[in-house]
């Protein structure tokens, strides 16, 4: 069921799933790093981690912030609304205003050249100058055309960004309580879930950090990058 969301912190590649067979007939699955598995630790380390412990850590996750949306779906929305939809909004007002003036520079050059080209015309400007303003101001001109569909395409994605927050209210919105996973769930709710290498604390126990990075919104908060120890 976590097909295609797991991925190592390291190099990026996804995690690939293994199981054994235990003596009592019941099997033990587990995930690694693929690069680890196909070309060995000098390429990465392992990143193991159990099935039984990633769908513990992620179910528990998933109840968290679902009984916090259930408990104040006002004050989630809000939070949600602050983080991802402010700075998305100040930069889309930012790149906008960029684009405007750039719109209105545009315009104002065709304007300038076209003056330039009657001056010419009638004389009042000799050839050689005429060439040497005309082409300096078309070369401005073809900048600002080049920059313009960029612009407009950050704008259009910053919008999009601004969205986000209502777009994961309306998927977790319907559902009341989730008591078990399944591919369906995951893949509704989750991006990807990077699964970092076991490291050793100073008290000697090992720790392994999980980071959940949910559909539309990412990561919701600290408190998400959640730890068991090993």
């Amino acid at each position: 069921m976590f097909a295609g969301l797991l991925y190592c912190s390291d190099c990026g590649h996804c995690l690939t799933y293994s199981q054994k067979q235990r003596k009592d007939g019941s099997y033990h699955g587990a995930y690694s790093c693929w690069m680890y598995k196909t070309h060995g630790k000098e390429y990465c380390a392992s990143h193991y981690i159990t099935f039984d412990t990633i769908y513990e850590l992620v179910l528990i996750d998933i109840q968290r912030n679902l009984f916090q949306y259930r408990k104040n779906t006002d004050k989630f929305k809000s939070i949600l609304s602050r983080k991802y939809q402010s700075d998305s909004q100040k930069q889309a007002e930012q790149i906008t205003l960029e684009y405007e003036q750039k719109q209105k520079r545009c315009e104002e050059l065709d304007k300038i050249i076209s003056r330039l080209y009657e001056d010419n015309v009638l004389g009042r400007i000799g050839d050689e100058r005429y060439e040497s303003m005309s082409q300096s101001y078309e070369l401005e001109q073809v900048e600002i055309k080049k920059a313009l569909p960029i612009l407009k395409s950050k704008i259009d994605e910053l919008k999009r960004q601004s969205d986000c927050a209502d777009n994961f209210i309306n998927v977790i919105k319907k559902y009341t309580i989730i008591d078990k996973l399944d591919s369906a769930i995951l893949n509704e709710l989750i991006d990807k879930i990077v699964v970092h290498h076991k490291e050793q604390a100073e008290d000697g126990r090992t720790f392994q950090q999980i980071e959940i990075y949910y559909r539309f919104v990412g990561k919701l908060g600290t408190e998400n990058e959640l730890s068991k120890a090993a």
